[in-house]
Formats: structure tokens, sequence, C-alpha cells
């Protein structure tokens, strides 16, 4: 009797290797000259840096750019709380004011030169007590 035996897959021939193209370089190349600063090496112009590095140097501009952003919007955080403090400090000075105000204004003798001119005056007799008897 035959044995079974699995048939190797066949494998997919390998496309040969192409060379990587740049698409955001072209892209940028039509607005801006970086052929003249980004290219390849050729002979005779070898003081030229390589394609490849164009997106190492991209990358290290966002991250500047990233950061210099970081530092901005903690400078403005900075700039509002001090903002903020100085608001927080003149609301608590008007509020001991007001506050002080109220209770001078509750005292005993404030209250009766405000209720003079309606008519009212002290009086001076102490409060008697009224007991009533049952029987």
């Amino acid at each position: 009797m035959a044995e079974n035996k699995r048939r190797p897959k066949p494998t997919p021939d390998k496309p040969p290797k192409q060379r990587r193209e740049y698409s955001l370089f072209n892209w940028l190349n039509k607005f801006f000259p970086l052929d003249k600063v980004f290219g390849e090496k050729l002979p005779g112009k070898e003081e030229r840096v390589p394609v490849k590095y164009f997106y190492y140097f991209g990358w290290i501009v966002i991250l500047l750019v990233i950061y210099e952003r970081i530092g901005f919007q903690s400078e403005e955080y900075v700039r509002s709380s001090i903002k903020l403090k100085k608001e927080v400090e003149d609301l608590r000075a008007e509020y001991t004011s007001i506050q002080a105000e109220y209770e001078k204004s509750g005292k005993q003798s404030v209250v009766i030169e405000k209720v003079k001119p309606d008519g009212l005056e002290e009086n001076l007799n102490p409060p008697k007590k009224i007991i009533i008897r049952k029987e």
C-alpha cells in the first residue's frame, strides 16, 4: 500500500528587489529645489546628502516643532495661572472688606443710628418678665 505524503507547497518567486521610491521627496521637489541638497551620491557630487537621510531630517524637524509648541503652551499656562492668582487675591480682599462692613452694620450702636429717623428709640429699662399663675 502507498504511503500518504505531503506535497511541498510551491514557493512563489520573489520579485526582484526594486529601488526604493521616495514619493514624499519627489512631491516636495516640485515646490522646493530639494534635489540640490538631498540627492543620491553621484560621481563628482559627493557633497550632497543622500535622499535616505531626508526622512530622518524631516522627523527631527517635526520633533523640534512639537517641542517648541509644548514650551509655548507651558509658558501660556504659567501666565494664565499668575493672572488667576492675582484675580483670586483681589476677590479675597474685596470679600474681606465687604464682610467687615456687614459685621459693623450689625452692631447695636449703628442700628440705633439708622432707626432714629423712623422715630424708634432705644429702651433704657430692662425687659420685665411676666408670670401668669394658674389657679
